[in-house]
């Protein structure tokens, strides 16, 4: 349950819906969606998923090739996107708004189409550029995977609407401006500048560890101060005497870097702290990466609490762990498969795939044919790695193979396994 723009409480849809299973990005979406095609609730749903960004972290998890894929697939309008496009660009103020994410999933799906060679989503940016109010977003993304010929001649149009602040913002030496600098003295001349900044100060002397324990044990030490003693520890030997700050410490930046290089000499404190208290996520996160198979109960507890605080972001530590041990993780498998099911937090699936796998390969086995067509590439590529190969998966690999939309990475591994036997 999340609010929305006005405080009111929204709630995913079930995943075994179609519209629950879109929100999420799962490839049983996909499925559901091409098998009931001629359902115009189908495309109604794709639109209200492209109307309204339902990724829970907006930083990691993708949905912007996901949805383009199905607008593809399933011939629909590009009308109601445009408008979407259109009334989010205008209603956007990034300045006050916290939700500008509705307005950077329709640019994704027009960018994505675009990139096919969709004529209508080439034409629709290319316009945006010379007329929406946050342009330079469109600029950003048409020239990050477009060819140059689809964008290039755009120059004049974005010279006549740059400003000052603009050219402090923007002007640098990624495209479009490195190409433009070539022809444009207004373009050149502040790229050049920034070129010719003044270089980063020399890096300090290194310090000892036991200068960087002392400050990080002094109580008078401001948390900046901590922050660099500590990327500093990083760069030397393993410090065991962490290992009684850690708890003072806790909430420093690079603090959990730090301990996990001590590998298994960090399990015993680890264990206390995974019993209870502030440190438990902590303390659970360093036995996923360093415990032994008795810590698999600890991480079975720690996966329950996070499941029952209604919280989707951690499980990705745990299922690792989960993975390092195998089948002796046995209790992990319904887990793994409700966290499959019902997750909004599409970045961390491939880690739950992951652990399916390592722990009981058939219970993987659906969730592999369903993650060939996730929103997450990780994941796809992740399933076509191990899939098995039957006459479904095959003609599923072989659209990968051959697919724009898809990356590079995913559409090699379609082929090479295709090719394997």
């Amino acid at each position: 349950m999340t609010p929305d723009d006005n405080g009111h409480h929204w709630h995913y849809d079930h995943p075994r819906t179609l519209l629950g299973a879109l929100q999420r990005g799962q490839g049983r979406g996909v499925l559901k969606a091409r098998r009931d095609r001629r359902d115009a609730g189908v495309a109604e749903a794709v639109y209200a998923c492209i109307a309204r960004d339902h990724r829970w972290d907006r930083h990691v998890d993708d949905c912007g090739d996901y949805l383009a894929r199905l607008v593809r697939d399933l011939d629909m309008d590009l009308a109601p996107i445009l408008d979407l496009f259109w009334t989010a660009d205008r209603d956007l103020d990034l300045d006050t708004s916290h939700d500008e994410g509705a307005f950077h999933v329709a640019l994704r799906v027009l960018e994505t189409l675009g990139h096919t060679g969709d004529r209508r989503a080439v034409d629709a940016l290319r316009r945006a550029v010379a007329e929406a109010e946050h342009w330079t977003m469109v600029l950003d993304e048409i020239t990050d995977r477009w060819p140059r010929q689809s964008w290039d001649d755009l120059d004049t149009v974005v010279l006549s609407r740059l400003t000052p602040q603009d050219e402090d913002d923007l002007l640098g030496f990624r495209e479009p401006w490195a190409t433009w600098a070539r022809r444009h003295p207004r373009i050149a001349d502040p790229t050049r500048r920034t070129a010719e900044r003044p270089a980063r100060p020399p890096t300090p002397v290194p310090r000892s560890s036991d200068v960087l324990v002392a400050v990080l044990g002094d109580p008078l030490a401001s948390r900046g101060e901590r922050a660099a003693a500590l990327r500093e520890l990083i760069c030397c030997a393993p410090e065991p005497r962490l290992l009684d700050l850690a708890e003072d410490l806790y909430g420093t930046p690079s603090l959990y870097r730090a301990v996990s290089r001590l590998g298994s000499a960090a399990v015993g404190h680890a264990r206390g702290w995974a019993q209870d208290g502030r440190m438990h996520r902590f303390g659970a996160a360093l036995l996923a990466e360093h415990g032994t198979e008795q810590d698999i109960p600890r991480l079975v507890d720690a996966w329950d609490r996070l499941w029952e605080a209604d919280e989707w972001c951690g499980f990705d530590t745990l299922a690792d762990g989960f993975a390092r041990f195998g089948a002796v993780a046995a209790d992990a498998v319904p887990r793994l498969r409700a966290m499959w099911r019902w997750t909004p937090h599409s970045y961390e699936r491939t880690a739950c795939l992951r652990a399916l796998l390592a722990v009981d390969p058939l219970a993987a086995e659906v969730p592999l044919g369903q993650g060939l067509l996730d929103s997450e590439s990780g994941v796809r590529e992740f399933a076509v790695a191990h899939v098995q190969l039957d006459h479904v998966t095959r003609r599923v690999l072989g659209g990968l193979a051959h697919d724009p939309i898809e990356s590079p990475e995913v559409r090699r591994l379609a082929a090479t396994r295709l090719a394997s036997r």
